[in-house]
């Protein structure tokens, strides 16, 4: 009842947030603290790996891979530029110059990873750690 309350939670978070963070992915993992391991394999697949720490504990690692990609495309930047004159009298004076510059960007794509490890204990997830450009999710905002 409480993982359903807990991933429900999530969920609804995940709609109401606007960009993802590694924060964000922080407080997704931490829904997985203290429930069966199983609730892993249901959400996450089959780890990719499995180790053993000395005191009888198991590491479960989970490992994805994303493709992001950008279309490219024109925007328009504003720019300014400061010109220096001398006036009839001699003075030298400064205007400044407001223009805009369109600047294309060209396509391109990258692949960026995740991988989330899990300490098991007793079918227990006791704790985790993660570390990739991929492992951002959006935040879950109380209130």
């Amino acid at each position: 009842m409480r993982l359903g309350l807990i991933f429900t939670t999530i969920a609804a978070g995940l709609t109401l947030a606007a960009c993802a963070t590694a924060e964000g992915y922080r407080q997704q993992m931490t829904g997985y603290v203290g429930y069966p391991a199983d609730h892993l394999i249901l959400e996450l697949g089959s780890p990719f790996a499995r180790d053993v720490l000395s005191d009888g504990s198991e590491v479960w690692s989970f490992h994805r891979e994303e493709r992001y990609y950008y279309p490219g495309g024109h925007r328009t930047e504003p720019r300014q530029r400061r010109i220096s004159y001398r006036d009839r009298d001699g003075q030298v004076r400064t205007r400044v110059e407001h223009y805009d510059v369109t600047v294309y960007d060209p396509p391109y794509e990258h692949w960026a990873e995740c991988e989330t490890r899990f300490v098991v204990r007793d079918g227990i997830v006791t704790d985790f750690r993660f570390d990739g450009g991929a492992c951002v999710a959006p935040e879950v905002r109380e209130g």
